[in-house]
C-alpha cells in the first residue's frame, strides 16, 4: 500500500504484508496475515520475532537482510 513506510514493487507481497518495528531491546517483524506469510532465514513466522543481525527476510520475492 501507498500508504505504508517500505513499499515494495512485488505481486507476491500483499499490501499490508508485515510490520517491523523498533523497540528498545532490537527490532521486531510481524506478519499481518498476508497470503504468502513472511520468512525469516527460510522459516516462516508464526508470531512476532525480535530481529537479529544478519537475519534474511523474505516477502513474496524480496529479500532483505538486517545490517548493523
Amino acid at each position: 500500500s501507498p500508504a505504508c513506510t517500505l513499499v515494495l514493487e512485488d505481486e507476491y507481497a500483499s499490501s499490508r504484508h508485515a510490520a517491523l518495528t523498533p523497540q528498545a531491546d532490537g527490532w521486531w517483524i510481524e506478519d499481518l496475515s498476508s497470503r504468502n506469510g513472511t520468512f525469516i532465514d527460510d522459516e516462516r513466522l508464526m508470531q512476532p520475532r525480535q530481529l537479529r543481525i544478519g537475519d534474511i527476510i523474505r516477502i513474496g520475492q524480496t529479500t532483505l537482510e538486517l545490517v548493523g
